[in-house]
């Protein structure tokens, strides 16, 4: 902090004092002016801090690339230092034994295909043949209903044709004299033809309800033939099913184990390592590639606790190296302490190449730290310390007064103070080594950037 000195001792007055030689009775004492000094009206304002870091850069991404299967490698397509894209192939690994394992895989499931195709229909002719014959009986049930009842109702409609003739030729006896035997058999005759008739229609009606129920067996057999051949077809697809999804799935696995032998980047961004050559073999232990996504680099530095504090995800940071600068954005903030040196560790993502800033160079980095808003902020040249702490002298009634503050934070020409004056107090801004404690002093006072001079009263 910078420290400043106290004159906490200076001329107070400039007096000589004579004396007669005969007994002093006569005494003189000279007038002694007050202190020019400058002043300020104490007022609010904003005050920011900066503090400057030692940082060092490194991708803000990067990836090892491990291969999946393991055997020797044929084929390399990229050196470090190459820039690649996401989805690039990196290198081949020998996949003629995963070549064999998916033609195994499709002939399996070919196989499973034509056991289904064929189950299945075999399956569907079988069903059809089944629910043709139900319809067949049904129809022909139908039909021999539907016969019985034109024979019965024939059957009605002739005795009843009949009885009417009977009825007109025994009115034409009774009417022409005829002997009464002869009516009495002619009656006799319609009598046997009505007892016919009722039995002829009961026979009707009983044709008649089976004729109903044969063409409503009939109906049903031909809807009953549509739902159940689907439903029973459907079960057996499901059946069927099954058994392709599982050698389907054996496909599937046999493709995706094949897809691991071409291997690609995942990201896109610049080959920094290398471990594999061609002849040589890959592991799915250790990583073949080393690629770091140079578009946003990271910048790490050390911090102390208290500037930890004032610090936070999403501020805004500058880096700078050999007279470049770049923004940047916080990005991790450490909450654990290094033992070693007893900092904690800041992340900032700063947007610049890896040309630009490349891995492992240090740069500055700067940031916004401590801040004052709208508080009492005076020049930091109007404060005095000693130890009994930091003072100022503000000017009331025509003198200096001695006044101690609390201070906050401060740069090379502004300080804050928290306590020991308000806003509007008339602060004195310039040093005299007469300037004491209720001594005298004319003014000058400067009041928002400009001058005016005046006599504090």
């Amino acid at each position: 902090m910078k420290k400043k000195s106290c004159i906490v001792m200076s001329l107070m007055l400039s007096a000589s004092m004579l004396f007669t030689a005969c007994g002093g009775k006569e005494t003189a004492q000279e007038t002694v002016d007050a202190v020019l000094v400058d002043a300020q009206a104490a007022g609010r304002d904003n005050l920011v801090l900066s503090n400057e870091f030692v940082g060092t850069v490194s991708p803000e991404e990067s990836v090892y690339v491990i291969p999946m299967a393991q055997g020797k490698v044929t084929e390399t397509f990229f050196e470090v230092g190459d820039e690649v894209q996401a989805g690039d192939v990196l290198f081949k690994i020998d996949d003629s034994g995963a070549q064999i394992q998916l033609q195994q895989a499709q002939l399996t499931y070919a196989n499973a295909k034509n056991q289904a195709d064929s189950a299945l229909t075999t399956q569907q002719e079988s069903a059809n043949m089944q629910l043709d014959m139900s319809v067949s009986q049904a129809e022909t049930a139908y039909v021999q209903a539907q016969v019985a009842w034109k024979n019965a109702k024939d059957a009605v409609d002739e005795l009843e044709d009949a009885i009417e003739k009977l009825k007109k030729q025994i009115k034409q006896m009774k009417a022409s004299g005829v002997d009464e035997a002869t009516i009495a058999e002619a009656q006799k005759t319609l009598k046997t033809l009505k007892e016919q008739e009722e039995q002829a229609e009961m026979g009707y009606n009983v044709a008649q309800t089976a004729y109903d129920t044969a063409t409503k067996a009939y109906e049903t057999a031909k809807a009953s033939k549509s739902l159940t051949q689907g439903a029973v077809l459907n079960d057996t697809k499901e059946q069927l099913g099954t058994s392709l999804q599982l050698a389907q799935l054996g496909v599937d696995s046999a493709e995706l184990a094949l897809s691991y032998y071409s291997v690609t980047t995942p990201i896109s961004g610049r080959v920094i390592g290398k471990s594999v050559e061609v002849n040589g073999m890959a592991a799915a232990t250790s990583p073949a590639y080393t690629i770091a996504a140079e578009d946003t680099m990271t910048v790490t530095f050390q911090v102390s606790e208290s500037i930890m504090n004032t610090l936070s995800k999403g501020q805004s940071v500058t880096v700078e190296r050999n007279g470049a600068e770049f923004d940047g954005t916080i990005t991790e903030v450490g909450n654990a302490v290094n033992m070693q040196t007893g900092l904690f560790q800041i992340k900032a993502s700063v947007k610049a190449t890896g040309e630009q800033l490349p891995s492992g160079v240090s740069v500055s980095i700067s940031s916004d730290t401590y801040t004052a808003e709208n508080e009492i902020i005076i020049p930091y040249d109007a404060v005095y310390f000693e130890n009994e702490g930091a003072y100022v002298y503000i000017v009331k009634d025509g003198h200096a007064v001695k006044t101690y503050v609390t201070a906050g934070i401060f740069d090379d020409t502004r300080i804050q103070i928290t306590e020991g004056i308000a806003e509007g107090d008339i602060v004195v801004t310039s040093w005299s080594p007469r300037l004491i404690d209720g001594v005298e002093v004319d003014a000058k006072i400067a009041e928002s950037g400009t001058e005016a001079e005046s006599v504090a009263q």
